[in-house]
């Protein structure tokens, strides 16, 4: 049996900055249907589980075609990291694994091809695993005790803007090789590299003022997004 391509994707029940987060209507569907049916749609997914400590996003996940992982409680809390989840799923499925393919259920703003072209970059690479991000020119500056520094630059020798190009992490898509998330129980190791994405897919929801800005994007790129099973 060939080794296959398996999305996960963790949907725990509470929230404190939105109540029922993962089941609040997002443009037409709940939010856990968005990355559900990205996966889907990549064609070249081929399962996708849900993990949840909440019956009801279990429920709906398995209306929108997904498989389910009821999750223990133990692993639902908010202090623990999504990595403690992906570790018990992948306990849990039975078939071979080629790759993993993390997605978060408060990153909506994936384009139609984003997962697909992800999934190649990292076999063209030859890479372990993957995160995705978008292009920053950002001076970044911390506080240490009353004064601050700069974290990702000397301003002695400040650099112009447009020379000056790192990433920011976005959260939306990660994709590692079981392996790595057995060995460091982290969905990053070995050789990583990144998949970017354009700015407007830095944003996730974990605000009701965040649901409001990132439909106010879906609509301005709505033609990203329009295909079967998404509009």
């Amino acid at each position: 049996m060939a080794n296959k391509i398996v999305a996960i994707i963790p949907a725990r029940g509470g929230s404190k900055g939105i109540k029922n987060k993962n089941l609040y209507k997002f443009i037409d569907k709940p939010l856990i249907a968005w990355s559900i049916l990205s996966a889907q749609n990549s064609g070249i997914i081929d399962s996708v589980y849900v993990s949840s400590d909440s019956n009801e996003i279990l429920n709906t996940a398995v209306s929108f075609g997904a498989k389910t992982i009821k999750r223990p409680d133990i692993l639902a809390n908010d202090i623990i990291m999504p990595d403690a989840a992906l570790f018990h799923a992948l306990n849990y499925i039975t078939e071979p694994i080629e790759y993993i393919v993390f997605l978060q259920p408060t990153s909506p703003l994936r384009k139609n091809d984003d997962i697909k072209k992800a999934i190649f970059q990292i076999k063209n690479e030859n890479a372990d695993s993957l995160l995705s991000g978008v292009p920053a020119h950002h001076f970044i500056w911390s506080k240490k005790k009353k004064y601050f520094h700069p974290l990702n630059y000397d301003y002695l020798k400040r650099p112009r803007r447009q020379d000056f190009f790192q990433y920011v992490e976005n959260g939306s898509i990660y994709i590692f090789k079981p392996w790595i998330l057995k060995k460091n129980k982290n969905r990053l190791g070995g050789k990583i590299t990144l998949y970017e994405m354009e700015d407007w897919q830095l944003y996730q929801i974990d605000s009701p003022d965040d649901i409001h800005q990132l439909e106010a994007i879906y609509e301005r790129h709505r033609n990203h997004f329009i295909k079967e099973g998404r509009k």
